[in-house]
């Protein structure tokens, strides 16, 4: 027994020694990292010693050797790298730190000659080529990583080795053509690679402020689709980059290429059809829908092509600065002759939708508005989910109507239908915005808090910022009369009733001049004097939203909103293009900044093919 306590007692010394030790050691290598990060390399160096004899780490290592080098110790410096040679062999990695210690020695012949050595005595072994390239870059010797891979390549006969790891190498040396090339010249020789270098200059291009890696590619791209006309790949890859770009009008160029060649029978030219018309450059859509329609109308997307321009045309006269009721009544016209044409049935569902909420929105004939969307859900081969669609599209009318409790219910009856599903988080947010136009503002957000984390982007940044907005404005007891008062007016302007929204929103102008809802309140009624046609009026507002709430939420879309009115209703293109520059300038985390540089650059003349 007393055998047994005293080895318990010896193990559990030892374990308190063992962990002194471990706690010492760990001081010592922070203050030795203290001593290095203050320059302090003498009393780093005696430090980083001990450790090294205790405990060889990596970190221990480079500090150490690093130290050496700094008190110009070479001859020591050699002697550690000559030692970590000898109990590593083949390793690249201590061959190239002896190189690094007779580079910062001085001693450029002896650099010279090792490194060459280094790269002749390569072997042809891919690992082999790959250790010598990543441990010159680990010191910076970027040139000698390329010539290293070069050489691989050589050796190995392979011209597609290293495209990745070369091209790597440029993008860190600034080389941005060289880079492109080397991406380029892998996806020519095997296309198996086109999936995995999309998704490395997607990230590129992500990264790419002053548009020169975007342009570099399109170098590129065109040098090659011009000089192997027959290969459709590099067509294939400037389509795709126009489409990252947003460059519909040379997207649909490389789409009837290669609709040509491929004979896609207008598929390429429907989708960039498509694509236009959701963002909203309804020229080049309506070009490439017509497109499609002169194929003939025995080719498989003429009926999409023609639903598709009819609804580019209604989207035209809707999103437009001013409501074009003239166009709208067109459009109406060629809505109401295409369903009678084409008939009531499940391919015809978004023209009467689009024709319902044209009806009801702008055209003030809620009745027939809920007549036709009442058809689509009787419609017996239409799947739920486009009626669930058309419920919440009813919804929308009855709140425009005024009769909230029975678009609350067939809200609810949606939300309850689909629970989880991106539909029920749409018809769920819709009812929580009802609330806050009711003055229900606790109930509201609760909802909207839970919609934060909704699957569909949209619906979670919507719901976020309606919560914000209630949570930044409302009282402790749950109440707020400036909070009521802009929900009421913009409960109004939903209702498209422009004169009584203004009204309140100058009311609480008049009322709560101090109140932090203000840049809200100015922000609301430059959106309606843009609907109203009263640009002048709403460019007004917009400076002082800028001028008084230039660290706010709303300065950035302000200047976007600004630009854009210079550019599309002043015609002023210099005073369109001052403003996106200070956009891109003053706020480059705004989620309008990559879309006021292509415009920039648009109006600069750069994305002009």
């Amino acid at each position: 027994m007393k055998t047994l306590l005293f080895s318990i007692i010896i193990i559990f010394s030892q374990s308190i020694a063992f962990g002194q030790r471990t706690e010492d050691a760990s001081a010592d290598e922070r203050l030795a990292a203290q001593y290095m990060r203050e320059e302090n390399f003498e009393k780093a160096v005696v430090l980083y010693e001990e450790l090294f004899e205790k405990n060889p780490t990596p970190v221990i290592y480079n500090n150490y050797l690093q130290c050496l080098i700094e008190l110009n110790r070479y001859r020591d410096a050699e002697r550690l790298v000559e030692k970590q040679i000898q109990d590593n062999p083949g390793r690249a990695r201590f061959q190239v730190d002896m190189a690094y210690v007779f580079d910062k020695s001085g001693d450029n012949r002896k650099f010279r000659r090792h490194t060459q050595a280094l790269i002749d005595n390569l072997p042809a072994h891919p690992p082999s080529v790959n250790d010598l390239a990543n441990a010159f870059l680990f010191r910076d010797y970027e040139d000698l990583a390329l010539e290293t891979y070069y050489r691989g390549r050589k050796m190995l006969g392979n011209t597609s080795a290293f495209h990745l790891q070369i091209a790597s190498i440029y993008s860190r040396k600034g080389l941005i053509d060289e880079m492109m090339t080397e991406y380029i010249d892998l996806v020519g020789i095997d296309d198996s690679y086109l999936e995995n270098v999309q998704g490395l200059l997607q990230d590129a291009l992500n990264n790419d402020p002053d548009f020169q890696k975007s342009d570099a590619l399109r170098r590129v791209l065109l040098r090659r689709s011009q000089e192997n006309p027959a290969n459709t790949l590099f067509a294939e890859m400037l389509l795709w980059l126009s489409l990252q770009q947003k460059d519909f009008a040379m997207a649909l160029r490389q789409a009837r290429v290669l609709d040509r060649r491929m004979q896609q029978d207008g598929q390429l030219i429907f989708e960039v059809a498509k694509l236009s018309a959701s963002n909203n450059v309804f020229d080049i859509s309506r070009q490439a829908f017509q497109l499609v329609l002169e194929m003939g109308d025995l080719k498989p997307y003429y009926l999409e092509a023609r639903i598709g321009l009819l609804n580019v045309n209604y989207k035209q006269a809707t999103q437009g600065y001013a409501v074009d009721y003239d166009l709208l009544r067109e459009v109406e016209k060629d809505y109401v002759k295409a369903i009678d044409e084409m008939g009531v049935r499940a391919q015809t569902v978004t023209l009467i939708r689009n024709l319902a909420n044209l009806k009801a929105f702008y055209l003030d004939n809620n009745r027939q508005a809920s007549e036709l969307l009442q058809t689509v859900i009787d419609l017996p081969n239409v799947s739920n989910r486009v009626k669930a669609e058309c419920r919440i599209e009813l919804a929308d009318i009855l709140l425009l109507k005024g009769d909230m409790w029975d678009a609350h219910l067939l809200y609810a009856q949606v939300d309850k239908t689909f629970r989880d599903d991106p539909l029920a988080h749409e018809a769920r947010f819709k009812n929580a915005r009802l609330s806050y136009y009711m003055g229900e503002f606790k109930w509201a957000k609760a909802q909207l808090d839970v919609l934060k984390a909704a699957t569909s982007r949209l619906i979670a940044n919507d719901a976020m910022a309606l919560s914000i907005l209630i949570q930044d404005n409302l009282e402790e007891d749950g109440t707020s009369e400036p909070l009521q008062m802009f929900a009421r007016a913009e409960m109004h302007t939903f209702m498209n009733k422009f004169d009584k929204a203004v009204k309140v929103l100058d009311s609480l102008q008049q009322e709560f001049p101090n109140h932090q809802i203000q840049d809200n309140v100015l922000m609301a009624k430059a959106k309606i004097m843009i609907r109203t046609g009263d640009y002048h009026k709403a460019d007004d507002l917009l400076i002082k939203v800028t001028e008084l709430y230039g660290r706010g939420l709303f300065a950035s879309q302000a200047l976007f909103e600004r630009a854009r009115l210079y550019e599309d209703v002043f015609e002023e293109n210099d005073e369109a293009m001052s403003l996106y520059q200070k956009l891109i300038t003053e706020y480059p985390g705004s989620l309008y900044t990559i879309t006021a540089r292509n415009r920039f650059r648009y109006l600069r003349g750069d994305l002009i093919n």
